[in-house]
């Protein structure tokens, strides 16, 4: 067993130093050419936050783009607040109305491929409803954009919506973890994972790889799985750290949604390429030993002090990933519960990857 977890040890550090290289080298264009950009947003019963996005999109500090919302099978005033929007910015905004779920295209994925159909820009810019984008985010996407980059993300931090300071801290920095995963790989054009809320790709790619086909009968996975489909056709990937492209997004405000997402996160696993499979196996084998070691630790000192040097190890790693990529996000505050993150995190990796993996959950359908 000591050998297993050195092995590991050594494995998974090389893996987040080789992030931390990315974050640190990856750089930021800055394209002078105007390209035409369509946002497109995917809205299902969105009432409470759609029309908060529809002001911000459609008065961005942007000339060259348009607004496509598909309305997905709403029953409240999303239609409404849609057609409002539609009749003061007829020239910006689009809309198309889904009525019915395709049996070849489930969910989300047949709303945004029925936007796309729609929209006239070179480059395709997601974000979700319950989102607070910048009035310059298009612009902050669009220097990106130089002639041989094909895929940008950004960070896309969650707003609070109970007065709970240290919970809300917790969640953002194991998202900042994900989020500096993302940028680290984008630096060695593997494309891993990134999130909807901000997210854009040109749409010259998606025809390429023949769009959502081959993962549109996947309920989720819009945005990481569509990432693993055309990063590998793909030229540049880049990562944004302005200020001005951040996208925050409301947080879900119950326990009972939050566990849907965390499973529903955890469930994708089984669809992900074969290399991303194989490096998360490994990531949850080595949770799994060094959870492992902690127990046999009770009653033998050596598995004491094998537990403590690797989980330094990996704390430190982890602790310099994560410590330079909100250096350049601006976010170095989360550091501060960094310590009790580190502990809860084996735990809930290990819970929601094998709840995700065998589990079911209950999303928006």
């Amino acid at each position: 067993m000591t050998l297993i977890i050195l092995i590991f040890s050594i494995f998974y550090i090389a893996i987040i130093l080789l992030f931390t290289i990315g974050v640190i080298f990856i750089k930021a264009p800055n394209s002078s050419k105007k390209h035409f950009i369509s946002i497109i947003v995917a809205a299902r019963n969105e009432e409470k936050y759609l029309e908060n996005l529809l002001k911000i999109l459609t008065t961005q500090n942007y000339e060259n783009y348009e607004v496509i919302i598909a309305n997905d099978r709403s029953t409240d005033s999303t239609q409404l607040i849609i057609e409002n929007f539609h009749k003061r910015n007829p020239n910006r905004l689009k809309f198309v109305t889904i009525l019915e779920e395709s049996k070849d295209f489930i969910g989300k994925k047949n709303a945004l491929n029925e936007a796309i159909k729609k929209s006239s820009g070179e480059i395709l810019a997601f974000t979700d409803a319950d989102c607070v984008p910048s009035r310059n985010w298009l612009n902050e996407i669009n220097r990106m954009y130089e002639k041989d980059v094909d895929i940008v993300a950004g960070y896309s931090p969650l707003i609070s919506q109970k007065n709970c300071k240290f919970l809300n801290l917790i969640k953002n920095l194991e998202r900042s973890s994900v989020f500096a995963v993302t940028a680290g790989s984008f630096f060695w054009k593997w494309g891993i994972t990134c999130t909807a809320r901000n997210f854009s790709y040109r749409k010259s790619l998606f025809e390429k790889c023949n769009g959502f086909q081959s993962i549109a009968h996947i309920r989720s996975g819009d945005d990481d799985l569509m990432l693993q489909k055309i990063s590998g056709k793909s030229h540049k990937m880049k990562f944004m750290f302005s200020q001005d492209s951040i996208v925050p997004s409301y947080d879900k405000d119950d326990i009972k949604s939050q566990i849907s997402l965390e499973t529903r996160r955890g469930s994708k696993w089984k669809y992900y390429t074969p290399a991303i499979k194989i490096l998360s196996l490994l990531i949850m084998l080595y949770y799994l030993s060094l959870t492992l070691a902690a127990f046999f630790a009770i009653f033998n000192k050596e598995y004491l002090v094998l537990f403590l040097y690797s989980f330094l190890a990996k704390t430190l790693s982890e602790f310099l990933l994560i410590f330079i990529f909100l250096y350049r996000i601006k976010r170095l505050n989360q550091m501060y519960v960094f310590p009790f993150a580190e502990l809860l995190y084996i735990p809930y990796f290990i819970f929601f990857g094998i709840k995700g993996t065998f589990g079911k959950y209950k999303w928006k359908n």
